[in-house]
């Protein structure tokens, strides 16, 4: 029996936007942020504009809610942010009128705001969340502005609905998973590397907008939309930044190049978070860092609630909260924000629903650790090591994008070049997955990080049971020449009919990038059990001898458990080796991926008739004996033999 394979190392990627969460009105709430008096933030914090705002305790005093109803137009307030620095700044707000049911059940404050900055820069990236008071009491977040506005006019999203919608749990929903040909949701596609990184490359699906106010882009500048989270890329490789700058400009985000990590920041240490202030949600942390950056609306004892429009609209989430620090506003004529960086984590982001993230201060969540090692094609040795969020959706899209910036910021970054990749995927219960191969072409490094991310996008959204990657291992060496072969010839050294049990020595020519030719011989051994006929010998590079087991199987691969999808991947064939196939005319079948090979009639008529159905598919030929040779090339070509058999 000859266990079935499948090049599951690539996927067709469409990132799709989570479902949108409906959030009813609540009632009037009594909890608890902002303002307790306590000694003034940072040491380098830049003079307020306005006024400064106290610094409020871990647990803030319990405050007073302004319910929906009660909003009237012409009402003056307060909201808070930071600027720069940690020092929180107020500015005013006045209520210009309410939007009742924007959305199903929900409602918005239309206000103008004033003060600051503001005037210069207008709504700026980063003051989602940013809490709004009247007369005291808490009115909502402001999270929502018009794009080339002349006027600092914006939407506040009621504090009411931010906590109601928050309040539920539960396991992340099938629609916010990284869709494979594998999961339920996923397209049909070619299973292969190629359609993984083509699929990145297209334009991708942006998350729902809140309350439906969300429209094409040409009417951007006549529409309330969600205030765009600063995403800082820091330590990334300037290219694979603007490749990526693209890809997350698509999911709502402003990607921006900055510092990260707490080593950056220009104070030893930052304020506990609190109402108005800055806050961090991480994707990466380490060697490289990658956090998006909004503002605290309300904390109610250890509870945290943010942003008052979704990070990406996941449901239940395990991201790490932070600390973050703001250098300077940037102003822009499109969307001004926040110069700002993560720092120290404080706790868990737990949910990312339509109006609001919401999350507990204390443990941080689980991140997977991953390590680079890499040895350059100039002899040199370096190591990277960071941690990613562990999500279905976003950890293979991280994956792929960091190591992508790790290989391209080490070796140059056009020309042709050769990658060599070795990938350790530790699991839960012991389990591990390993994946290696070699690439040589324009850019290999996008191959290369495809190798990584697509098994991670594979294990991670499997259908059987939840597979937990406790960390990841990488080693590549590169070199800067093109170590590529063609197949160029095989032949046998003996003619004529060989004897059952005989050995017979294969000649395979091999003509490389540079039209040096090398010659490997393969003993083919011929079972002492292998009746009289005729046989044929297919040599081939990997992608050949998978597309021939394809067309036999008529039907994608679809793995019937976990470990016959971790036994799929580990068996992904190489670039770098020459395989060898030996066949004979009989009578099997494909059941449920699994090769069952000279079938009696009677036993190919039972599965034929069984509740198997299309899983059970018939076979004519039968695999005889396999080899494969590894070699210093990526290998491409295939032949067939001709060879007879006889007792």
């Amino acid at each position: 029996m000859r266990s079935s394979s499948v090049v599951a190392a690539s996927l067709a990627v469409m990132v799709a936007g989570a479902t949108a969460v409906l959030a009813l009105p609540a009632p009037p709430v009594v909890a608890a942020p902002p303002a307790a008096a306590a000694a003034p933030a940072a040491a380098l914090d830049a003079p307020a504009r306005v006024r400064p705002v106290p610094k409020a305790t871990a647990t803030p005093a319990a405050i007073d809610i302004l319910p929906l109803d009660q909003v009237r137009p012409g009402m003056v307030g307060v909201g808070r942010t930071v600027f720069e620095g940690t020092k929180i700044e107020e500015f005013k707000v006045t209520v210009i009128g309410v939007l009742e049911n924007v959305g199903p059940k929900q409602s918005m404050i239309i206000a103008r705001l004033d003060g600051g900055p503001l005037e210069k820069t207008g709504i700026i990236a980063g003051m989602s969340g940013s809490p709004v008071y009247i007369d005291g009491k808490l009115v909502g977040a402001v999270a929502y502005g018009f794009p080339f506005s002349k006027e600092t006019i914006g939407g506040i999203t009621p504090i009411s609905e931010m906590i109601d919608a928050t309040r539920t749990g539960g396991p992340r929903a099938a629609s916010s998973r990284f869709p494979t040909p594998f999961s339920a949701a996923g397209p049909k596609a070619p299973l292969d590397r190629e359609s993984f990184v083509a699929a990145l490359k297209r334009p991708l699906p942006t998350v729902p907008l809140a309350a439906g106010i969300g429209t094409s882009s040409f009417l951007a500048g006549q529409s309330l939309t969600p205030i765009s989270v600063p995403l800082t890329f820091s330590g990334f490789d300037p290219a694979t930044f603007e490749w990526a700058k693209g890809l997350f400009s698509g999911l709502g985000f402003t990607p921006v190049v900055g510092m990260g990590g707490k080593g950056t920041l220009p104070t030893a240490s930052l304020p506990d978070l609190q109402p108005g202030g800055a806050v961090g949600i991480s994707l990466i942390e380490g060697d490289m860092d990658l956090s998006a950056t909004g503002t605290v609306t309300h904390i109610d004892q250890n509870r945290v609630y943010a942003f008052g429009h979704p990070f990406y609209n996941l449901g239940p989430t395990q991201f790490p909260m932070r600390k973050a620090y703001v250098y300077s506003v940037f102003p822009s004529l499109y969307q001004s924000w926040k110069i700002s960086s993560a720092a120290d984590a404080v706790g868990t982001i737990e949910q990312d629903r339509i109006t609001a993230v919401a999350g507990t201060i204390g443990k941080a969540p689980h991140m997977i650790p991953v390590e680079v090692k890499i040895k350059t094609s100039r002899g040199q040795e370096r190591a990277f090591s960071f941690r990613m969020v562990d999500d279905e959706l976003f950890s293979p899209v991280l994956a792929y994008v960091a190591l992508a910036s790790v290989l391209q910021s080490n070796e140059r970054a056009f020309g042709t070049s050769t990658i060599r990749v070795d990938a350790r995927f530790a699991l839960t219960g012991k389990r591990e997955v390993r994946v290696e191969d070699l690439f040589t072409q324009e850019q290999p490094a996008i191959q290369a990080a495809a190798l990584v991310a697509a098994p991670l996008a594979y294990l991670m959204t499997n259908d059987f049971e939840r597979v937990k990657v406790e960390k990841v291992d990488i080693e590549v060496a590169s070199d800067e020449t093109v170590q590529s072969a063609t197949l160029e010839r095989v032949w046998l050294e003996r003619t004529g009919p060989v004897r059952a049990g005989a050995t017979v020595p294969l000649k395979v020519l091999l003509r490389t990038y540079r039209g040096e030719t090398l010659s490997e011989t393969i003993p083919i051994t011929i079972p002492a059990t292998a009746p009289t006929g005729n046989y044929a010998v297919l040599v081939a590079d990997g992608p050949s001898l998978t597309a021939v087991e394809q067309r036999e199987m008529r039907q994608q691969f679809v793995p019937r458990d976990l470990d016959q999808l971790i036994r799929a991947i580990n068996g992904l064939r190489h670039n770098n080796h020459v395989y060898v196939r030996m066949t004979r005319p009989d009578d099997g079948a494909i059941v449920r991926g699994e090769y069952m090979q000279s079938l009696p009639p009677s036993v190919l008529s039972v599965l034929g008739g069984s509740d198997q159905g299309t899983s059970v598919i018939p076979l004519r030929t039968a695999a005889v004996w396999d080899f494969d040779l590894s070699t210093d090339y990526a290998v491409s070509g295939s032949r067939l033999l001709t060879l007879t058999v006889e007792r």
